[in-house]
């Protein structure tokens, strides 16, 4: 883009990954519902409390820490649930996990690790070779290289042997004949797995008691998702 003419090469028998598909590196989390880490029989102790809710709706009380806590200037990064109510820590993660002790009856709730999908964000750059910095014509940013990739819909067999010539061989060689007796073939075929589980689901629930909604449990709880919301004393 800024005229000059780069030739990129790989490793010499280097693999290029894929990115997850659906992942995009850049994407902002604003909105999200943050994913606590749970951790059943789990307590922190000799962190302090900062507040504490009189209920144990676990969907209310991160409501609460992302709401009505931040609001006062609290950052939770871990709340404990026990029996009867919840206590609220403000602490790093690191502090969290480092203090946390057996506790029979109580679960951890520890902000995610930031640096959990770090491994999913990886891409192929060529370092300092990007675009100059603004006001700054001699420093450059990373190249950072965004590949598509568009497979065929099929190969004929000329190409297969051709494909195959350029590949070193399979890892794993089946051990099994096709005229072998005892040997079921199948094809693959494309199959939406949404309408797959929706087309089965009548088979998953016919006379079975035994997959029952449990959603009528737990009752008691106060300040639910759909109540006042959860009452926080601060301490």
């Amino acid at each position: 883009m800024d005229g000059r003419k780069l030739l990129i090469k790989t490793s010499p028998g280097e693999i290029i990954k894929p990115m997850a598909q659906g992942f995009d590196p850049l994407a902002k989390e604003d909105g999200k519902a943050t994913e606590w880490e749970v951790m059943e029989g789990m307590d922190c102790p000799s962190i302090d409390n900062v507040a504490q809710a009189d209920t144990t709706d676990v969907e209310t009380l991160k409501k609460a820490c992302e709401t009505q806590l931040k609001r006062k200037g609290i950052d939770v990064g871990v709340f404990v649930v026990d029996e009867r109510r919840a206590y609220f820590k403000q602490c790093t993660r690191e502090e969290a996990l480092a203090a946390k002790k057996p506790r029979k009856g109580c679960t951890m709730y520890v902000l995610p690790d930031p640096e959990a999908k770090k491994g999913f964000r990886m891409m192929k750059a060529v370092k300092d070779e990007g675009m100059p910095t603004y006001k700054n014509p001699f420093v450059h940013g990373n190249l950072f290289l965004i590949l598509t990739i568009e497979f065929p819909e099929n190969l004929s067999v000329d190409n297969q042997k051709a494909i195959r010539s350029l590949l070193p061989p399979p890892l794993n060689v089946p051990t099994l004949k096709e005229d072998d007796p005892s040997v079921e073939i199948h094809t693959v075929t494309d199959i939406d797995p949404v309408q797959s589980y929706n087309s089965n689901k009548v088979n998953m629930t016919a006379g079975g008691e035994a997959y029952d909604d449990d959603d009528e449990e737990g009752g008691g709880m106060r300040g639910g998702p759909g109540g006042q919301g959860v009452q926080c004393h601060q301490q």
